[in-house]
């Protein structure tokens, strides 16, 4: 099960989504979408994390996702 962290005025609220979504507000519905999505901007902290990624092989990819299933 997957959990959505929102930050309130109170600290920080944890529901659970229930399901497979990615990312903190839950608009990526897989581990890739959620990397690419950080390239909507070149001033994200993490584009050029998620260009390599782009940029890298079918099996590199896979091997991320693989890690990131596995954590």
């Amino acid at each position: 099960r997957h959990f959505n962290i929102t930050t309130t005025a109170d600290g920080l609220e944890y529901s659970d989504t229930g399901a497979e979504d990615r990312l903190h507000d839950n608009r990526a519905r897989s581990e890739e979408e959620a990397i690419l999505w950080h390239m909507y901007s070149k001033k994200s902290h993490a584009y050029h994390s998620a260009l390599n990624f782009y940029n890298a092989s079918k099996a590199d990819r896979a091997a991320v996702i693989k890690f990131l299933q596995s954590i």
